[in-house]
């Protein structure tokens, strides 16, 4: 079985933590997060893997190479323009002519069992499988009507600007369980054939639809387990807790602590903090909740709750930053220098 991971986004939900680094490599627990979906597929046999990769294309390649020193084949499908992902998918598919091939979301944390999606892609003879997840809504996602067999019967896909409102209100009121497009699918031969070749398109507004018309074999199943969009500051937050806390089932460790950093003693760190490498924190300080990157400085006294705060950065003596839990979650940019006693409270 062949597998291909979608990471050619711009990640601009991200910034300012995209704008040095491709989303796919931001790290989760001190792992770049593709690193995930790798060793999800490897676990279940997927050892054949190709990126369809734009925005800083070169950055993946360099950190992944021929896949050998994380258990698996890597290549890599680079667009020149962006396809979308129906586009992409085709251009990756095309190092496997006439292969099933697995296709991941490159934003998605999940532990889902994909050889039980895979037996029922066989067993229904599916053009298209979809993995399902149920969540809350109103919500952001691509909602999805079954008949009583599995298949699609309607793919409800809110606008662009629908997804924008729904992700930004935090005080939306649950009415109810939706089964989503989780971002992920087993795709047949006959169904990579009907995305047009080089063609910017997308799968889930242009080719889904056309198939679901037709009853041409697409499906979907919600096989359980954890799933979480992580396309925001506060989603990359909570899945890193998800992580620390083994909620979900991920293949490799994540790390609370990265190598060469130290720590004084004096300090206090609560458990659902991820510190990157060679950092160095100071006396009296307090991290509550919160993603250190790389080679950051923090000094005495500080106070962070809730809060990211990329590579590079210098955080001063005395300085409180406080997210409010709820929201759009603090993002201290990369070479960033907060000064002594600065006070943040959001």
């Amino acid at each position: 079985m062949k597998g291909i991971i979608i990471a050619g986004g711009l990640g601009t939900r991200l910034r300012p933590l995209t704008y040095h680094r491709p989303k796919p490599l931001v790290p989760v627990a001190n792992r770049p997060f593709l690193e995930y979906q790798v060793a999800h597929l490897r676990k279940y046999g997927i050892d054949d893997i190709v990126f369809a990769t734009n925005y800083m294309a070169e950055q993946i390649e360099a950190h992944f190479g021929d896949g050998s020193r994380f258990g698996v084949r890597m290549r890599y499908a680079i667009e020149e323009e962006p396809l979308g992902t129906g586009g992409a998918i085709r251009n990756a598919a095309e190092l496997f002519p006439g292969e099933t091939v697995v296709v991941f979301n490159g934003d998605v944390l999940t532990d889902f069992d994909i050889e039980a999606v895979l037996t029922f892609h066989m067993q229904k003879q599916a053009s298209a499988t979809i993995f399902l997840s149920e969540v809350p809504s109103p919500h952001p996602f691509g909602v999805l009507i079954l008949d009583d067999d599995g298949m699609v019967r309607e793919w409800r896909e809110p606008s662009e600007e629908t997804k924008q409102t729904l992700a930004l209100d935090q005080d939306i009121v649950p009415t109810g369980k939706d089964l989503i497009n989780a971002g992920f699918y087993v795709l047949s031969p006959r169904c990579i054939e009907r995305i047009p070749r080089g063609v910017r398109s997308s799968i889930e507004r242009d080719i889904y639809p056309q198939l679901i018309a037709e009853r041409a074999g697409v499906y979907g199943i919600a096989p359980g387990g954890f799933w979480m969009d992580v396309g925001r500051a506060e989603q990359l937050l909570l899945a890193t807790q998800a992580v620390l806390m083994g909620q979900v089932r991920t293949a490799v460790p994540g790390l609370s602590v990265g190598e060469g950093t130290t720590i004084a003693p004096s300090t206090w760190i609560n458990g659902l903090t991820a510190i990157g490498r060679h950092c160095r924190i100071g006396e009296d300080s307090r991290l509550e909740n919160c993603i250190i990157m790389d080679n950051v400085l923090i000094g005495n006294r500080v106070r962070l709750t809730g809060v990211i705060v990329d590579s590079e950065a210098v955080i001063e003596d005395e300085v409180v930053v406080a997210g409010r839990g709820a929201g759009a979650t603090p993002v201290i940019a990369g070479g960033s220098v907060l000064g002594r006693g600065t006070r943040l409270h959001l």
